[in-house]
């Protein structure tokens, strides 16, 4: 997939460049499901696949050496877990709406979606080893698909495949409470995992049931609600992640560089959900809610940004992914 050009960035501010920030793999090919409609033998919904068990992007993640140095201060793990979690709700928001409107556009976000999952894959592969990597991927993809799952459910009108999906959901939040207790020793709670995986979830859901009743402004609300919400799952990531190998993560994650990345990349994820909802119709608006929630103007963190609006659906997801990396590559915490 071709990419707009990217700002350039220090080698030891990033670990590869952002086509995989955390390691190199390959990208899930996107297929087609169909939902038939009650009482009928014609397919009537696409449901766009964006989970498959052929795909292994563990396969180029080595083990971390017991004895090794640092890797990165624990700051900098949260800013870039930060990074990818925003990014997360911002390509899995975009992919339901356009699934639950039969929308091509779709195709274009789910590249996106998939690429987002390997690299937060990596992210665990970088911390936890392989074997860690892999059950945390198979978890995580199935989430995206099950709630991709809910959204053309409700669109399609069945309310039975929608109560598995939900149903589905939950097995998945307490599966990944049970999971990020065993790999950080305790120091994530399983309840905890499972009560902030369950809110995002929440959040998805109330999104696309808004989205059902022509609710726009309670869609982007619940969206915009999510995006806070997954800086506190960074957080608590990063917390445990560093707590438990304090030599490869040295540090702490509440530094003064920190809570000014997490404040630029939350306004960032903010701003483009906002355009995105309103198709870049609203930008000085929302230029404006970025200004008053990060006390910085728009144009000085991201700069000219003017593609969110195009009819293009790959660009609008590329140039998307460069605002949020123009955000990051402004405030992440500065290098040692």
């Amino acid at each position: 997939m071709t990419r707009l050009p990217e700002p350039s960035c220090d080698a030891t501010d990033r670990i590869v460049p952002r086509s995989r920030r955390w390691v190199l793999c390959g990208v899930v090919a996107a297929g087609l499901l169909t939902l038939a409609a009650c009482g009928s033998d014609t397919p009537a919904v696409a449901i766009p696949n964006v989970f498959s068990l052929e795909h292994d992007p563990t396969a180029a993640i080595d083990e971390p050496d017991p004895a090794r140095g640092e890797v990165m201060r624990a700051d900098v793990l949260r800013s870039q877990l930060e990074r990818e979690l925003t990014w997360h709700g911002i390509t899995l928001t975009q992919v339901m709406r356009h699934a639950h409107a039969g929308d091509p556009a779709v195709q274009a976000w789910i590249e996106e979606l998939t690429d987002n999952t390997d690299d937060l894959t990596a992210a665990v592969g970088l911390v936890y080893g392989t074997e860690e990597a892999r059950a945390f991927y198979q978890q995580w993809a199935q989430h995206t698909q099950f709630l991709v799952d809910y959204a053309v459910s409700v669109s399609a009108g069945d309310r039975a495949a929608a109560d598995r999906a939900r149903s589905r959901l939950a097995i998945y939040t307490a599966d990944s409470g049970s999971f990020f207790a065993e790999v950080t020793d305790g120091a994530l709670p399983s309840a905890a995992v499972q009560t902030l995986l369950d809110t995002h979830v929440g959040h998805m859901v109330a999104m696309i049931d808004a989205v059902e009743r022509g609710d726009d402004g309670a869609a982007l609300a619940s969206a915009l609600d999510d995006n806070a919400s997954l800086a506190e799952i960074a957080a608590g990531l990063a917390t445990a992640m560093a707590s438990t190998q304090v030599t490869a993560f040295p540090g702490t994650i509440d530094t003064p560089e920190a809570a000014y990345c997490t404040i630029i990349t939350t306004g960032t994820g903010n701003f483009l959900l906002r355009e995105l909802f309103s198709r870049g119709t609203t930008t000085d608006a929302s230029a404006a809610s970025f200004q008053e929630e990060t006390g910085v103007p728009l144009g000085d963190v991201i700069g000219v940004i003017d593609q969110l609006n195009s009819a293009d659906a790959i660009l609008v997801a590329q140039t998307a992914d460069l605002a949020l990396d123009r955000a990051f590559d402004h405030a992440r915490p500065p290098a040692p």
